[in-house]
């Protein structure tokens, strides 16, 4: 019988740990392109969180009936509140003010009562003037 000096086995070896390197290059490479992308995607839905927070924190809030904004800071967030002709407009804002959702409300013994399917993740008012608190 002759002996196997095992070359074949070793040549397999290291063709599967090469084509092992070159996926986990093309892995590693796909991951560092897609970071930037979900960074961004976990701050919006971040931002997003606080900005509803702030909102349903403003509703627990007792407030006086203004015409002009009047705003409330919760750490993470803020909260404010206009009167208008009909109503009350409430706004929920992430700690940068680049995200904010509205909502109509009224007050009933100075606390907010949200309007039913009122929710807006963009102004209601005319101008974008009237919109910034």
């Amino acid at each position: 019988m002759k002996h196997q000096r095992g070359g074949a086995t070793l040549a397999a070896i290291m063709v599967l740990i090469l084509s092992g390197t070159l996926l986990l290059s093309g892995l590693g490479q796909l991951f560092e392109r897609r970071m930037p992308t979900v960074a961004s995607e976990i701050r919006r839905i971040r931002a997003t969180a606080e900005a509803h927070s702030a909102l349903a924190w403003g509703t627990m809030q007792r407030w006086q009936p203004r015409s002009h904004w009047q705003c409330r800071s919760m750490g993470s967030g803020q909260a404010c509140l206009r009167q208008l002709e009909g109503g009350l407009l409430l706004l929920g804002q992430d700690e940068t003010g680049l995200l904010r959702v509205w909502q109509r409300a009224t007050l009933r013994e100075g606390k907010v009562v949200l309007s039913p399917h009122s929710w807006s993740d963009f102004c209601p008012l005319a101008t974008m003037a009237e919109c910034v608190p």
